[in-house]
């Protein structure tokens, strides 16, 4: 077996046994310590191999770097087509390891659907991001955008005019899961154009 494809299994498990996609390097190595340390006959730095496995992992899209030393295990339906095949090994890993169903209860924050409209009927129907061509029209004719808490309510955000603004589902995405830097940058841009509507 490959560093890779042990390194897959890990994270196979990891994930099957944790119930989530996601999990931080740290919590990684901590759960797989004795595997890894059984593994690294071949390898004098078993941890920077493992850190390199996890960066072809991500060459290969099986995993997305959230920053922080979080990652995201892909759906196993992308990876038997991003595997490729040129790696039978890995694809052959992934067939063995089918998805399973879990059903989940999660608490979520209720969005205000007055606030909603209202920042509609302030911001418009456009991204705030300038020159943004990321939109399309629904069946019904109008023009679909998305609402966004600047300052999200999980974070102690408020509704209310002053923390929200109107995005595409691009920049919505990319306000919450870029990397941290980009993400207050996001917010801090979205907070100068709000100000221009809100004064």
């Amino acid at each position: 077996m490959t560093w890779r494809e042990f390194v897959y299994k890990l994270i196979t498990q990891h994930c099957a046994k944790t119930g989530s996609q996601r999990f931080t390097l740290k919590e990684f190595q901590k759960e797989n310590e004795i595997e890894i340390a059984g593994f690294s006959d071949v390898s004098k730095t078993p941890i920077a191999t493992v850190r390199r496995v996890l960066q072809e992992l991500r060459n290969a899209g099986l995993l997305v770097f959230e920053g922080g030393g979080n990652y995201v295990f892909r759906t196993q339906d992308l990876f038997v087509l991003d595997a490729g095949a040129d790696d039978e090994n890995l694809v052959e890993i992934v067939k063995s390891h089918p998805p399973e169903k879990r059903e989940y209860v999660c608490e979520v924050f209720v969005r205000d659907v007055a606030w909603v409209k209202e920042a509609k009927e302030v911001f418009g129907f456009r991204c705030l991001f300038h020159q943004c061509e990321n939109s399309f029209v629904k069946e019904d004719g109008t023009p679909y955008i998305e609402v966004h808490h600047i300052n999200p309510l999980s974070e102690g955000g408020e509704h209310g005019i002053k923390n929200l603004s109107v995005v595409c589902a691009h920049h919505h995405r990319m306000a919450h899961y870029a990397d941290v830097k980009t993400r207050e940058s996001v917010k801090d841009f979205l907070m100068r154009e709000n100000s221009k509507f809100t004064v």
